[in-house]
């Protein structure tokens, strides 16, 4: 069965394709069984080829050319967080347009472990201890970039806040009106852009649980630190939130910029994941009830 559409103007990528550009443009890897995923990423199709590598093939134009920034930001990255114990994707192949597919699209390698659980406290804390490892990781890579998502969004009618009225939680339109004040300038760093479950993953259960890999540095680059504290919000509830911000030395501005986050990516895309990603969106209502918990 196809999986709903998820965007007006994606393309269609059907398992033939995924098949063809693998066997032309790779054929050391044709032999290898593939399976696509039971549900796809917002902008790619997602394929497993064998039992260690991802295929990702864009759906839609703005997915841009993520293997070739991932050719160069990744080696940087994973030598980064090697030392934290977390790993990142590595690129196997960069794929060239054609047969049907008018964009770059790639094999990374696939990391062990699962997605964390939120709601489970073992899993949180997991996530907590390895965020504020991570981001003390990643401060220190000085790669020239392109910035990454811009923290006066707040600041900008671009309709987000009709969407938050639009939510009827006084909290949320409370905590996105609390962020329209950005603070005073922070020295950018690099920053994952979108610390969801789905790109975190764990090995380990119970108190032995700890974060081994962060997958999908599409959004990332030099930006506003306190986008990476998102993760307070979509990952966990008050006791390891609490535990990641004492941990990251989280401002109150910052702590505001994040939280404002979390409903901005509530308020854009419950409504228009609802029936093509439910689990997605779900998870969004997650991220929403726990910036309504912080203000009960």
């Amino acid at each position: 069965m196809e999986p709903m559409r998820l965007h007006e103007a994606q393309i269609d990528v059907p398992d033939a394709l995924v098949a063809s550009l693998v066997r032309s443009q790779c054929p050391q890897w044709a032999h290898l069984p593939q399976r696509r995923l039971d549900h796809d990423g917002t902008i790619h199709r997602v394929h497993l080829l064998g039992d260690d590598a991802v295929v990702r093939v864009p759906i839609i134009d703005w997915a841009g050319d993520e293997a070739g920034d991932d050719a160069r930001r990744l080696p940087v990255l994973a030598a980064a967080l090697r030392p934290a114990g977390i790993a990142v994707p590595e690129l196997l192949f960069r794929g060239e347009p054609g047969e049907g597919m008018p964009w770059t699209w790639g094999i990374w390698s696939r990391l062990p472990g699962r997605h964390p659980q939120p709601g489970d406290p073992h899993d949180e804390a997991a996530v907590a201890r390895g965020i504020a490892d991570a981001l003390d990781a990643v401060g220190t890579v000085t790669l020239d970039w392109a910035p990454a998502p811009d923290p006066t969004f707040f600041s900008r009618d671009d309709g987000t806040r009709d969407k938050v009225v639009a939510l009827g939680s006084p909290a949320a339109l409370a905590a996105w009106d609390a962020a329209r004040d950005p603070g005073p300038d922070e020295p950018p760093q690099w920053i994952h852009g979108d610390l969801m479950p789905g790109n975190l993953l764990l090995e380990g259960e119970g108190a032995s649980a700890r974060l081994t890999g962060i997958l999908d540095w599409g959004a990332s680059g030099r930006g506003d630190r306190g986008f990476d504290l998102l993760a307070a919000w979509t990952c966990m509830g008050a006791g390891a939130r609490a535990l990641l911000l004492d941990a990251t030395h989280a401002t109150e501005p910052q702590i505001a910029r994040a939280r404002a986050y979390a409903v901005r990516k509530a308020a854009w895309g419950i409504e228009y994941y609802e029936r093509t990603l439910p689990g997605f969106a779900q998870q969004l209502r997650w991220a929403l009830a726990q910036v309504v918990a912080d203000y009960s």
